[in-house]
């Protein structure tokens, strides 16, 4: 299997954090301090992102899910948590297809089990049209600050900086490879519908990649539901604390 890179900190009940696009583990780095007293966390680099190794081939969510479940299993990773930045939520919709994870909790933080709509599609073309046409570094500085909400950029300046720096290295391939197996995957309503175990899910009020609306519709799914004001896409830097303290109670939780 291809190489996973990844850290772990902390000791307690396993909880593995998935990065989403064009993100990779050190993103979570300044994130996780208040988890660390109680929960074993674990920050993989996707496959064909950071330092993983990348596939040769194309791919599908459900294959990169088959990846890190292997990855989890080999590590010993049992009876874990998973949760998922948006593309990473995909993920762990696809992972927790698999019995043999065993996952103790699911969280999709700003993230859908909806599968991509028509207009969705033909934007993820274009991107990889821009992608192919422009390059990664273009396509990185131009894009991911609008993920977060406008009036945050200023205070999030060194946040989005740090996080182009990492994604500006990222290989075209993946990055396209990326944008076709989003494209093309799974409806997974059914999927986080029939999951039975503990539910998070964690959206921004000023989300423009998963709207509020579509939030919305997962809430009578959940056993939490965290709903963070003035903030886009990108909740564990726009509103760290209130992100923390959601993740926080919902691994609480699961003690009982």
């Amino acid at each position: 299997m291809p190489k996973i890179s990844y850290w772990k900190k902390g000791k307690g009940q396993a909880l593995v954090l998935l990065p989403g696009f064009c993100e990779t583990k050190e993103m979570w780095e300044d994130f996780v301090g208040p988890l660390l007293t109680s929960c074993e966390v674990w920050c993989p680099d996707l496959p064909g992102f950071g330092s993983s190794d990348a596939y040769k081939s194309d791919f599908t969510i459900s294959d990169i899910g088959k990846k890190i479940a292997l990855w989890m299993l080999t590590n010993n990773i049992g009876n874990a948590s998973l949760i998922g930045h948006s593309l990473g939520g995909y993920l762990a919709l696809e992972m927790a297809k698999l019995p043999n994870l065993n996952l103790r909790g699911l969280g999709l933080f700003h993230s859908t089990a909806y599968p991509d709509s028509e207009e969705k599609k033909v934007n993820r073309e274009k991107t990889e049209e821009f992608v192919n046409k422009h390059g990664v570094s273009k396509f990185i500085s131009s894009s991911l600050p609008l993920l977060f909400k406008r009036e945050n950029r200023d205070r999030c300046k060194e946040d989005i900086d740090q996080l182009i720096a990492h994604a500006i290295q990222l290989p075209k391939d993946s990055i396209v490879k990326y944008l076709k197996a989003m494209r093309d995957r799974n409806d997974n309503r059914e999927t986080f519908a029939a999951f039975p175990k503990p539910k998070l899910m964690i959206c921004g009020v000023e989300d423009t990649a998963v709207t509020l609306d579509d939030s919305l519709t997962h809430k009578k799914f959940v056993d939490q539901f965290c709903q963070l004001s003035d903030c886009g896409h990108m909740g564990m830097f726009e509103q760290k604390e209130k992100a923390q303290a959601a993740i926080c109670d919902f691994m609480e939780s699961l003690k009982t």
